[in-house]
């Protein structure tokens, strides 16, 4: 099976610094290998901005991309591929390579993807993120054919969610998946859907690093709550402190002990663990309660119902009260209307937002 696209053809003479951008139209079929790698390219491009959980995410993505060159260059070793595939080829492995820091091995293969076909419209995206096309959204504005100019919006908004432009980033993402074939949705949604939360963030607050994360720390958690929370605050004086001197002081204060159940090393938590829902909960009906001075009504709903309301809760759970007081005031939600689906990590956007309802 082969899929056609309208390539930009641009007849350029091009230096380090400059490029023409007089841009003809031709059709270019691919065969389902081109289009393979350009799939797993594009899980690749978008991991590589998401923040790393850890030294395992980061080894699995650079494992990812080790397999994807070595994939691409047997690929190339084929004299029969015909040019303008060879071309998209070169300027997928150029960005590639780009993302694991090699920028000269890029450069090269923008050269040789020129020499094979001039006008690829990878190879003009490589250019721009090599520096050699300053603005993308100009190209855009001149090509006429939708299956290529999409993939330049696509780049626009990728270039405006790295600018922290994130309200236009929306856009630019929801109009390119209208026309690109599903697997860039599935590739760059969460890239899409965290533009989205970060729209109203302000990029200058101190927790502005913090708030791109997937999944947060529990002294990531504190650092973002101690932001938005004159209480907490003022439990420092207003001091500075290191995140490990904050988490120990918010710790002594049993702010992050279970009220359902006695604190022991199965419940305890970490400075460094994740933070999954029931951590959250924990920690913010703790605040709440220690806010309002009613610490002794913490434990109000195990000592009075007979059986969950909730269906994946249990009675027994150590912070069964903090989930149940934390969904009857509202700080936090059911993902369906049943379960709370405690053990699901939060994202430092969907803290900020428990704790913006306080």
């Amino acid at each position: 099976m082969k899929k056609m696209f309208a390539v930009l053809i641009v007849p350029f003479l091009f230096s380090c610094t400059s490029l023409q951008q007089d841009i003809n139209i031709e059709q270019i079929s691919y065969n389902e290998e081109v289009i393979s790698f350009e799939q797993r390219f594009t899980v690749i491009d978008a991991n590589s901005r998401i923040a790393d959980i850890d030294l395992n995410d980061r080894l699995q993505k650079e494992q990812k991309i080790d397999d994807f060159i070595e994939d691409i260059e047997k690929a190339l070793l084929d004299k029969s591929i015909q040019k303008s595939s060879r071309a998209r080829l070169f300027a997928l492995e150029g960005k590639t390579m780009l993302i694991a820091g090699k920028k000269s091995k890029a450069k090269s293969l923008y050269e040789k993807s020129v020499l094979e076909y001039k006008g690829d419209t990878e190879s003009l995206i490589l250019a721009h993120r090599l520096g050699l096309l300053k603005k993308i959204e100009n190209i855009e504005e001149k090509s006429n054919e939708v299956s290529e100019k999409t993939l330049l919006i696509l780049e626009n908004a990728l270039n405006l969610y790295d600018s922290k432009n994130y309200s236009d980033s929306v856009a630019k993402f929801d109009e390119a998946f209208l026309s690109l074939d599903d697997f860039y949705r599935d590739s760059y949604s969460k890239i899409r859907n965290l533009a989205w939360n970060l729209r109203n963030v302000d990029s200058e607050s101190e927790t502005a690093e913090i708030m791109v994360l997937s999944q947060i720390t529990v002294s990531q958690m504190l650092s973002i709550a101690k932001a938005k929370s004159e209480y907490l605050y003022n439990l420092t004086g207003g001091a500075k402190m290191s995140e490990r001197a904050f988490f120990n002081k918010i710790s002594s204060l049993g702010l992050l002990n279970p009220v359902t159940k006695p604190l022991d090393a199965k419940n305890a938590v970490s400075d460094s663990d994740l933070v999954t829902k029931y951590v959250s909960a924990r920690f913010l009906w703790n605040l709440y309660n220690s806010k309002k001075n009613t610490v002794f009504e913490a434990a109000k709903y195990s000592s009075k119902v007979a059986r969950s309301p909730i269906q994946d809760l249990e009675l027994d759970n150590p912070d069964f009260d903090a989930v149940l007081g934390c969904v009857e005031n509202e700080f936090m939600s059911l993902e369906d209307g049943r379960n709370f689906c405690g053990d699901f990590t939060v994202s430092a956007v969907e803290f900020d937002t428990f704790i913006d309802k306080f």
